[in-house]
């Protein structure tokens, strides 16, 4: 199988890159970025590297020449950076991937599968969720009009190495190792289902290779929900010092507390993880992570 991954240096990309060598797939990265961690790897023949946006579509043509799937992973993710962005989030969530679509049918894309969130299944989110949801129906969309098949992955909550440094299991490990305060947008009844970017990166590769996943959405995202005030107790166990934990008024935030879910017809399966990271040995190496970069941090600002 030969994949285009947009995105491809990203987080999620980035880690469904190595899934698809582990697999002995070949891997096409497109991105703004190029990663060098393959380039001297002894995988490097398995991936091939793109630099490119995808608001470029005749670009996006060339790459998708010869590739059975795509992984559409590129956008703006960050739900604050949205809320003050809105037209820049149209334009590369929803406008970027109608050129992806539109390359990959062009192309004879066997089946085109769609990086979204759990955010699209209620109300919270702002323009983030607005430009996923855009997206999740152009997919269906395209697959009526023109057959493009599609898969449609709703992520929960992805951490672990090498996160965004916006994604909040590493910016709470961070300012707790740091200062040793930290303050939550939203209510410390919140509650998640934090998935290790290992499982979610395995089991999307799987469901690429798994045909019976075509045309349907899918659910990923960890069996171990936590209450975020159960999060935060945990942390402070590990690092094994007192911190606080500040949270502000749900009215100021826009991420859901309990559930992201409202009533809807186009229900998604639920992948079923045989095996997972547990939430606590995931925490332990993000914060062994973080206390490296700080390490190293520190080393550098030395005279």
């Amino acid at each position: 199988m030969r994949a285009l991954v947009t995105g491809g240096s990203g987080f999620l990309g980035s880690y469904l890159v190595k899934e698809l060598v582990k697999g002995n797939h070949e891997a096409v990265i497109y991105d703004l970025a190029i990663p060098d961690e393959f380039k001297n790897s002894a995988d490097s023949s398995q991936v091939e590297y793109i630099q490119g946006d995808i608001l470029n579509y005749p670009a996006l043509c060339a790459a998708m020449k010869d590739c059975d799937i795509v992984f559409h992973t590129a956008a703006i993710a960050d739900i604050d950076i949205t809320r003050t962005m809105p037209q820049q989030t149209m334009q590369i969530n929803v406008v970027g991937t109608a050129n992806c679509l539109e390359a990959a049918r062009h192309a004879g894309v066997k089946r085109f599968l769609f990086a979204s969130s759990v955010y699209t299944a209620g109300k919270w989110g702002s323009f983030y969720r607005v430009s996923k949801q855009a997206g999740e129906s152009l997919c269906k969309t395209y697959h009526n009009e023109f057959g493009l098949n599609y898969t449609i992955l709703k992520y929960g909550s992805l951490y672990g190495r090498d996160a965004n440094h916006w994604n909040f299991i590493y910016i709470a490990c961070k300012a707790l190792l740091t200062t040793g305060e930290f303050t939550y947008i939203s209510s410390k009844d919140a509650v998640r289902e934090y998935i290790h970017i290992f499982d979610a990166a395995r089991e999307t590769v799987r469901i690429a290779e798994d045909p019976t996943f075509s045309n349907k959405s899918v659910l990923i995202t960890g069996h171990q929900r936590m209450k975020i005030e159960e999060f935060f107790s945990m942390l402070k166990e590990i690092i094994g010092k007192d911190v606080t934990i500040y949270y502000t008024p749900a009215e100021q935030h826009k991420h859901y507390i309990i559930s992201p879910y409202s009533f809807e017809k186009d229900v998604p399966i639920r992948v079923n993880l045989s095996t997972y990271v547990d939430i606590s040995e995931g925490i332990l190496d993000c914060l062994r992570e973080v206390q490296k970069e700080l390490d190293q941090d520190a080393q550098h600002k030395k005279p």
